[in-house]
């Protein structure tokens, strides 16, 4: 893969994160991801790991390399996992 090819794909990938995180601010998904009963009892924001889960299928990025192998997120795996798992969650 050269430069030009590789500088033009974290192009599109920092434009669709930041059409996903607009697209989330404008409808509230904090404030309704709170109302549902999600909130941070430790660790990484809910928002952040949401957006993470969210972004995923639209990037075509699978479970595993996006969330597992990616240590940019900010957070680990386990997090994500929890968050998808808790059966308290609306």
């Amino acid at each position: 893969m050269d430069f030009i090819q590789y500088h033009q794909e974290q192009q599109g990938a920092k434009r669709l994160h930041g059409q996903i995180s607009s697209f989330l601010e404008d409808f509230k998904a904090g404030t309704l991801l709170n109302s549902s009963g999600i909130r941070k009892l430790r660790g990484a924001r809910p928002l952040a790991v949401f957006t993470a889960i969210f972004s995923l299928p639209f990037g075509g990025v699978n479970f595993f390399r996006g969330i597992v192998n990616n240590p940019g997120l900010g957070f680990a795996k386990d997090a994500a996992y929890e968050f998808l798992k808790n059966p308290r969650y609306n």
